[in-house]
Parts: C-alpha cells; structure tokens; sequence
C-alpha cells in the first residue's frame, strides 16, 4: 500500500463527539483530557498518548473541541455523561462524521489536486477546516508508523462521493 504512490484506507473504528461552549475546555480539563492552546489545533487526548496516537483532541474555534478515541472511549463516554446531566456552559455535539485516512509519498500531491490549503506549509499539530471537491471536511496531518497521514471527516451524507474522488486520485 506504500512505496511511491499514495494510498487511501479507512482508519481503526474509534468513537467520535465534540463539545462546546464557554465552559467547554474547563470540562475537559476536570477530565484530564487535554486542551490544545488555540483553535485550529490538536493535541493527543490524554498527556499519556504519544503524538502519533489514535487518540486526538482538536480545537476547532475558542469554545469547540472534537475528539476522537479508541478502545473503550472512557474519555468520551465520561463527556458524555457530564454533558447530558447538564453541565452549564458545554454542550454536546453529536458526531457521525465518515473518516478516512490518506498518506503515501504523493499524498499531498492528491490533496493539491482536490483542496486549495497548501498542507505543506501546515505548522505542527495543525488542524483544518476547509473544502475539498466541494465537500466540507476536518483534515489533521498526523505522523505515523507510515510516515504522515492525513486524517479526513466530512459528514456522512458526502462521505461515499468524497471516498470515490479520493480514490480516483490516488489511483492516478
């Protein structure tokens, strides 16, 4: 799947779900999960997680986070709960988000191809919002035992269409 072309799978089945809300980040905390330090950033969810970990946190504005986790989802689950007893100031954000995962030497060639965000000159840990074929997305590069990856959701109603695009691409 390597080698000198890019390659395009479907990441480890995780659980997604987001929060927000002025009080959003204090929760987070309360949880000990961690809070990247400004929007359109991502950290690993847990100070235990390495930078290359399944577990990711995003700051996605001041106030809203989105978080993806693994194994049990304890973090999340725990969010959850806070949230749906009330907690003043976060509020939950449902996410059904479809994933892929896309990396690979010409990587950044497909996604020049189908995104005008010039990921290259990205800075570490940086996470984006953008367009890609006309299809909203959340994209978040990601060392990996495979060299960087890019991390892509949409919503599910797009994420056929996008999945065959990319595809496309990649098959190039």
């Amino acid at each position: 799947m390597s080698g000198t072309n890019a390659w395009l799978r479907a990441p480890k089945p995780l659980r997604r779900f987001g929060v927000k809300g002025p009080r959003a980040a204090e929760l987070l905390r309360q949880l000990e999960l961690a809070v990247p330090d400004s929007p359109n950033r991502w950290s690993p969810l847990r100070e235990s997680d390495q930078d290359d970990s399944w577990n990711v946190i995003g700051r996605l504005g001041s106030t809203e986070f989105f978080i993806e986790e693994g194994g049990d989802a304890s973090g999340i689950a725990a969010l959850e709960n806070l949230t749906r007893e009330g907690a003043s100031g976060a509020y939950p954000v449902l996410r059904e988000d479809v994933a892929v995962l896309l990396g690979g030497p010409r990587a950044l060639e497909v996604l020049a191809q189908v995104c005008n965000v010039n990921f290259a000159a990205l800075p570490s840990r940086a996470v984006v919002m953008t367009l890609m074929i006309g299809v909203a997305v959340l994209v978040l590069p990601q060392e990996t035992d495979e060299g960087l990856a890019y991390r892509i959701w949409c919503d599910p109603s797009f994420g056929p269409y996008l999945q065959s695009e990319l595809e496309k691409m990649v098959n190039q």
